[in-house]
Formats: C-alpha cells, sequence, structure tokens
C-alpha cells in the first residue's frame, strides 16, 4: 500500500468511519471546539482574538444553522429510506452513526433482549455492539447481500449492516406424532417420535462426538448457516398466506417422511406384527433410513445434521385391531377346513383301496380252495357249488369282522369236498 492510498484511507475513515472514536472526532471538530473556542478566549483574556469575536459569533450562528440543516436533512432521507413514521429513530441512527454516540448495546442469547436499541437495531441496523452468548451466532446482511457471520462475544456492527438471523447452535430436541394408510387400507398411528438435530458442521463427521464436547461444543460454519438461512423450504397456510419458517417442523417433516414411505408400502402384519419375519428388524431398517447419504445430504441443504432418532410407537386404531384379528381368524379357520377336506379325501381314498384289497383277497382265497379238490361226473355243477359255498364263508367272516371288530379268515378245512360228497 503506498503513502497516497494509506492516507486516503486514513481521511475516508475519519470522514466516514463507523467505529466510535471517528465518530467522537467529527463531534469534537464539528461542534465541540466551534463552541469552546470563543468561552477559551475570554477564559484565557486573550485580548488580541477578542476584537473578532462578535464576526465569530455571526459566523457560528450561520455555521450552526447549516450543520443542523444538513443534520435534519440526513434524518429526513433516513426515514424515507427505512419508510419510519417518526424521525425519533433516525435520528438517534444519526449521532450513533456519524458521532459516536448513543451507540446501541444488544445481548443476544436465543433472542434479542429488550433494550433501549432494540427496535433501531432490527430495522435500519447498526452501528451497534452485540454481545452473543455462548450457543449462538449471529448473521448480518446489507441492503443487497450478506454482510458477517458472529459468534459468541463483543462484536461491533458497522452502519451497513443489521441484524438479519439468530441461529441456535444447541442440539435441539423434537417430538411428533403422525398417521398414515398401509399398502391394505389400514390407518397405522406413530406416536412419541423424537429426534435431535443441529447445525451442520463437518466436525461431525470426522470426530468423535466425546472430544468435540471438550473442544468446542457448538461449532459451525458459514456455509452451513448460509444454507440454513437461505435454503429453506416456503410453505403457506390454507389463505394462500406464507408462514414462518419452523425448523423444528422442517428436519419433523423430513423424518415423519421416512416411516409414512416405510408404513404405505408394506401391509400391517408386517408393521405391527412381524413375527413371522424373524430375520428382519423393522425399527432397525426405519431408524437406518434416516443415516442414509441421500437422506443425510437433503438435511444439509438446509444446513441441519440429524444426530439420533427414534421411529416411535406403531399402533392401530380400536375397530381395525378387531378386524385384524377377524382376518387372522380366517386364516386360521380356512387352514382347519383345508386339513378337514385332506383327511376326508385321504380317507375315501384309504377306504376304496381296502375294499379294492378285500375283492382281491376274495378271489385268490377261491382260487386257492380249488387246489387239490377231486371233481365228480358232473364237473360244471360241482364248480358253481364249491364258489357259492366260498363267497357265503366269505361273506359271513366280513360281518363277524364289523360287528366284533376282529377279522376272521375263513376255514380252509371246508373247501376240501370230494367231488363225490358235491
Amino acid at each position: 500500500m503506498t503513502m497516497t492510498e494509506h492516507s486516503t484511507r486514513s481521511v475516508s475513515k475519519i470522514l466516514l468511519g463507523d467505529e466510535k472514536q471517528y465518530g467522537w472526532l467529527r463531534f469534537a471538530f464539528l461542534l465541540v471546539i466551534p463552541i469552546l473556542l470563543p468561552i477559551l478566549i475570554l477564559i484565557f483574556k486573550v485580548t488580541v482574538l477578542r476584537p473578532f469575536l462578535g464576526d465569530y459569533f455571526q459566523l457560528f450562528v450561520i455555521y450552526l444553522l447549516g450543520l443542523l440543516s444538513a443534520i435534519a436533512a440526513a434524518v429526513a432521507y433516513i426515514q424515507d429510506i427505512y419508510g419510519l413514521n417518526s424521525d425519533r429513530m433516525p435520528f438517534r441512527h444519526f449521532l450513533s452513526a456519524f458521532f459516536g454516540l448513543g451507540l446501541p448495546k444488544i445481548h443476544i442469547a436465543n433472542r434479542m433482549d429488550v433494550s433501549d436499541g432494540q427496535e433501531l437495531v432490527e430495522l435500519i441496523g447498526g452501528p451497534a455492539v452485540l454481545n452473543i452468548d455462548p450457543g449462538y451466532a449471529v448473521l448480518t446482511e446489507t441492503l443487497t447481500s450478506p454482510a458477517n457471520l458472529y459468534g459468541q462475544g463483543g462484536h461491533f456492527i458497522s452502519r451497513r449492516e443489521r441484524v438479519y438471523e439468530i441461529i441456535d447452535l444447541h442440539e435441539q430436541e423434537g417430538v411428533a406424532k403422525l398417521k398414515s394408510t398401509t399398502r391394505d387400507g389400514i390407518t397405522v398411528i406413530v406416536e412419541n417420535l423424537k429426534y435431535n438435530y443441529r447445525l451442520w458442521d463437518s466436525v461431525w463427521e470426522f470426530e468423535p462426538a466425546g472430544e468435540l464436547a471438550l473442544l468446542n461444543p457448538f461449532p459451525f460454519s458459514a456455509e452451513a448457516v448460509h444454507n440454513f438461512v437461505y435454503s429453506r423450504t416456503v410453505s403457506v397456510d390454507d389463505y394462500g398466506t406464507p408462514m414462518k419458517f419452523d425448523w423444528r417442523g422442517a428436519v419433523g417433516g423430513r423424518v415423519k417422511g421416512i416411516v409414512k414411505d416405510y408404513i404405505s408400502e408394506r401391509r400391517l402384519d408386517d408393521v405391527i406384527a412381524p413375527h413371522e419375519h424373524l430375520h428382519q428388524n423393522p425399527r432397525q431398517e426405519i431408524r437406518d433410513k434416516a443415516y442414509l447419504p441421500d437422506f443425510q445430504k437433503s438435511l444439509r441443504g438446509m444446513g441441519t445434521v440429524l444426530r439420533w432418532w427414534d421411529p416411535g410407537e406403531f399402533k392401530s386404531l380400536e375397530p381395525i385391531e378387531e378386524q385384524f384379528l377377524s382376518n387372522w381368524s380366517v386364516d386360521i379357520t380356512s387352514n382347519i377346513q383345508i386339513n378337514e377336506a385332506y383327511g376326508h379325501a385321504q380317507k375315501q381314498a384309504y377306504e376304496e383301496l381296502g375294499r379294492a384289497e378285500a375283492e382281491a383277497e376274495l378271489l385268490m382265497s377261491i382260487i386257492h380252495s380249488l387246489d387239490g379238490i377231486r371233481f365228480g361226473d358232473d364237473k360244471t355243477q360241482t364248480l358253481q357249488n364249491l364258489i357259492l359255498i366260498r363267497t357265503a364263508q366269505v361273506i359271513r367272516a366280513l360281518n363277524i369282522s364289523t360287528t366284533e371288530g376282529s377279522p376272521q379268515r375263513p376255514d380252509q378245512s371246508t373247501l376240501h369236498p370230494t367231488a363225490k360228497n358235491s
């Protein structure tokens, strides 16, 4: 930097600088010295300058009127820019900005504390001193663009800046409740859905949480703050009026979307009664979806990181539970009926098989009974008589088996009469 540039910058700070020392210097040069000069001449009896006091007072009155006119024009200009109804606030802003008098000191925690200069800093801006508590950050901006980002401690903001947003760096907690419909058309209620979140910073991805709590419990980055402030979702009410941004509601909406999607893609049995899927853990599956890269990236788009969450408690309405039990009973009844039908069909098959075996045994016994028989002269008549006798014996044996429960085989000795006896 050359000597000329340094001198130009110094003169610019003296004429337009926002710092308190430059304001006091202008106040002393423009008001204090012109007022004290004639008083000092009279006190110290500077006889050489006394003849000029009359002309000095005339010039001082003209100078004072011009200075007051300039101040009035500046106040009117500030009032017109910001569209204010009163000139009280513009006048104080001019005194603090140009003369360094009545500089507002604002204490900031989760909001601006009520003080004498709060409204001035909110509507017009600095110069002011901000005392920011730990766990908070302040974003200021000019009339056209973001200006600076301040963390905890005392900070001076210039007249070109005004407080635009106060950011809470503490870990936030939210609780939600929702309803969703399963794939089979049953409404499921989810209660006590809890989640913890905070402003995103890269240290949450690379450092253990325990070390962070000791080194810097409230980290933040300019990128996260800008995403949080300027990348907000826009919502409107039923009348089309824009609604104020709700950080908890925005994060809760993303988290509830995971649960709603999971419920809508499955049946009620898979959601609230996963007893048939022991190899699966639905709650862990839902919880893991919030830590996928795509979901984390969507939250990071609004400067937020999800630290922990729990899917909550799943249940259905009482009539639905009764219907659900009825559906279970229908499944069980249908299984019983299928088993009964299968048993009846198997019984009929066994009866047919037994009947066929009985007929075969009858034929075989008749054939065996003819072995070794000596026929007489009338062989045809003898054969017919033997078959009839054997058939009668088999029928009698079957009847006895049915009534007494113990089957008996017919006596083979009776089936060997001689042909002559026949």
